[in-house]
C-alpha cells in the first residue's frame, strides 16, 4: 500500500506514481494497513507532519511483521514525507535503512527504482545537482513507466542546472513520445529551460507562464513555485524588472503560505 504522490524534489511534489495499492486478494496485516490508510488520508489532505508520523509507525510494523513489501512501500511514503517537509538528512537515512532491508531480502535493481528518484529529489532540493542526476539516471531502471519518465524528467532539471546541454537534450528526447498530462508538463518545463539556456527570454517568459498555469492546475504548487523563478528570470533578462518583481511576490506568497500549511 504505496501512496501515490511523489514529488520532483521541490516536489519530488507532484503525482507522479500512480496504481500503487496493494491488489485484492492479497495478505496484508491489519495494524499495517490501519497505519497506512491513517497516512495515507492525511497527507491527501496536506497534513505532512501527522502523515510522517503515521508512515513511520506503519513501517516499524512492516519491519515487526518481516513483509518486504510493506517495508518498501511505508518506507517510500516516510521518505517521501520527510522531503515535503525538507527534513532532508531523515530522509535520506530512511531511503538507506529501507534500501538495506530491502536488499537483503532479495529487491536489487529496478525494484528499488523509486527509491532512487527519491534520494534524486533530495539531492535536487539540496542544490546536489550531480548526485540528483547520478540517481534520477538509477531510477530509469524502473520497469514502470510512471517512474521512468519521471525520472528522466528530474535527470533533466539537474541537468540544466549544470548546464548540460546533452543530458537536457536527452531528457527532452526521453519525454517527448509521452502522451500523459504529467509528462507533457515536464517536457514544457524542460523546453522552457533550454530556451533560457539559449537566451531566447521572450518565448522562454510565454512559455514559463504558459507553465505556472498548467501547474496550477494540476494542483502541482511546487511546480508552479519553479515555473514562477523561471518567468521572472526571463522577464529581468529582459530588463522588465516591474514585471519580474510581480512574479517573485506571487511566489514569495505561494512558498509562506506552502509553509504555514505542513
Amino acid at each position: 500500500m504505496k501512496f501515490c504522490n511523489f514529488i520532483i524534489s521541490l516536489s519530488l511534489s507532484a503525482g507522479l506514481l500512480s496504481g500503487c495499492s496493494s491488489g485484492p486478494g492479497e495478505w496484508e496485516d491489519q495494524r499495517y494497513a490501519t497505519r497506512m490508510d491513517a497516512a495515507d488520508s492525511v497527507f491527501s489532505l496536506g497534513y505532512i507532519q501527522q502523515a510522517r508520523q503515521h508512515y513511520a509507525d506503519a513501517l516499524e510494523r512492516a519491519f515487526l511483521i518481516d513483509d518486504v513489501q510493506a517495508i518498501h512501500d511505508a518506507g517510500f511514503n516516510l521518505a517521501t514525507s520527510e522531503l515535503r517537509l525538507k527534513d532532508y538528512q531523515a530522509s535520506l537515512e530512511t531511503l538507506r535503512r529501507v534500501s538495506e532491508a530491502l536488499m537483503v531480502r532479495g529487491w536489487t535493481g529496478g525494484r528499488q527504482a523509486d527509491l532512487h528518484l527519491v534520494r534524486a529529489s533530495v539531492f535536487y532540493a539540496q542544490t546536489y545537482w550531480q548526485h540528483a542526476g547520478d540517481e534520477a539516471k538509477l531510477a530509469r531502471t524502473s520497469p514502470d513507466d510512471r517512474i521512468r519518465f519521471s525520472a528522466y524528467a528530474l535527470g533533466g532539471l539537474a541537468a540544466a542546472a549544470q548546464f548540460d546541454r546533452a543530458g537536457l537534450e536527452e531528457a527532452i528526447t526521453a519525454l517527448a513520445p509521452s502522451r500523459n498530462d504529467k509528462d507533457q508538463a515536464n517536457l514544457k518545463e524542460l523546453l522552457t529551460l533550454r530556451l533560457i539556456l539559449n537566451r531566447d527570454w521572450q518565448p522562454a517568459a510565454e512559455s514559463a507562464e504558459g507553465l505556472v498555469k498548467i501547474r496550477r492546475e494540476d494542483m502541482d504548487y511546487e511546480a508552479m513555485r519553479r515555473a514562477l523563478l523561471l518567468e521572472a528570470k526571463a522577464l529581468r533578462a529582459m530588463g522588465k524588472e516591474q514585471a519580474a518583481g510581480r512574479v517573485m511576490q506571487r511566489f514569495r506568497d505561494s512558498a509562506r503560505k506552502q509553509q504555514t500549511s505542513l
